[in-house]
């Protein structure tokens, strides 16, 4: 998705299949992965805290019961 929304004047994917497609032959199935680490490692803490801080709420507005 980032490689259709960085393209600028010039098109080098047609859509999204088209992406995935050029990507996988030209750079192989791992470049699929490329940036994955960084955005795990940002969005890994922020769920960590979010399920922490609703099961906690659940049980303080649940008289002391889980929501999950």
């Amino acid at each position: 998705m980032c490689r259709l929304m960085n393209q600028k004047q010039q098109r080098l994917y047609k859509g999204m299949v088209d992406c995935f497609v050029k990507t996988v032959r030209t750079e192989g199935p791992l470049a699929l992965y490329k940036g994955f680490l960084p955005a795990y490692a940002r969005l890994g803490p922020w769920q960590l805290v979010f399920f922490v801080t609703y099961e906690q709420i659940g049980i303080l507005f649940n008289n002391g019961k889980s929501l999950l």
